[in-house]
């Protein structure tokens, strides 16, 4: 078991350091908000595992760990996973476009992060106090439904937050950033229920494995996503096609052209259809097809061929 822990371990730390490197790699050659909250939470989890580690090492000598620096860990991973679902609140701020922020899924995104962080807090006052002896935990029936209550709100809060950024993706994040994203999206979809799943095995006395538990399997699949984020960078034809290559600033400004009209020169500089348009920026063919209206209306172009043309001119 200490050589599988061990193995898990190297493993994760590995990972997380080359999916760090990824990401600043990343966020140094794109600008991209989203990117730099990634790395944000990247750098979060490595300190987290860490402290996890002394604690396990710590509970397993013979001794046992001391009261008072198991309070001391408790209360810091208590905060650093506040921090963590505030980061989540920001990076809800700044995937959904600005016409959805306010209902849906996105407002629910936002309101589970904002709860967790508020229940991060005052379990980091809860443990404290216990700490120093002012004796503010609950009774055993009431800590267990504490305990179930936070598991639910955190699993909702991954479960949303994962849905949400799989959803409808604001237009001023790079294009070559969604599909990371998304897949992070992915894993807090899949193992938003691991809480759970796990206190259910604790609950009915069931074997489990002591020390690698499925929210590490949840970070190291996020390390392993976040490894990717390199291979995206550098893989040929990922990078974005800036603006200014096929539509120069200067027209531009001469045909007044609107932030979502360059970006449908884009995308049929791409030679994507009208249902491809509509798809990649989730909107209706019916609106695609006004854009493009319109595009032809400021160009004097009659077809796609003539539009792409006059853009460049």
């Amino acid at each position: 078991m200490q050589q599988i822990l061990l193995g898990f371990y190297v493993l994760f730390f590995a990972t997380g350091f080359m999916g760090a490197t990824a990401l600043l790699l990343l966020a140094m050659r794109v600008r991209s908000r989203i990117v730099r909250i990634l790395l944000a939470f990247q750098l979060i989890f490595l300190p987290a595992m860490a402290l996890v580690l002394v604690y396990i090492y710590l509970a397993s000598t013979p001794g046992g760990i001391d009261p008072g620096v198991a309070t001391v860990l408790e209360v810091i991973l208590a905060g650093l996973n506040a921090v963590l679902f505030a980061l989540v609140f920001l990076s809800v701020r700044l995937v959904a476009p600005p016409s959805t922020r306010r209902k849906g899924m996105p407002a629910a995104a936002e309101i589970l992060a904002a709860l967790v962080v508020v229940r991060s807090v005052v379990n980091m006052v809860l443990v404290a106090a216990a700490g120093s002896g002012e004796g503010l935990l609950p009774g055993p029936a009431g800590m267990e439904a504490w305990i179930l209550s936070g598991l639910v709100l955190t699993g909702l809060a991954m479960a949303v937050f994962g849905i949400t950024v799989r959803g409808r993706f604001n237009t001023q994040e790079p294009r070559m950033v969604r599909p990371l994203v998304r897949a992070y999206g992915l894993c807090t979809i899949v193992f938003a229920p691991t809480g759970l799943v796990e206190y259910a095995i604790a609950a009915a006395g069931l074997p489990w494995l002591p020390a690698i538990q499925l929210d590490h399997l949840f970070y190291l699949t996020w390390n392993i996503i976040s490894m990717s984020a390199a291979i995206r960078l550098f893989r040929p034809g990922e990078q974005e096609t800036p603006a200014s290559a096929l539509v120069p600033r200067e027209r531009i400004a001469a045909l007044n052209l609107s932030p979502r009209e360059v970006e449908m020169a884009l995308l049929i500089g791409r030679g994507l259809s009208n249902k491809q348009i509509a798809t990649e920026l989730f909107i209706s063919p019916a609106t695609v097809r006004t854009h493009i209206y319109n595009l032809y209306q400021k160009t004097g172009a009659g077809n796609r061929v003539e539009l792409l043309n006059m853009l460049r001119q």
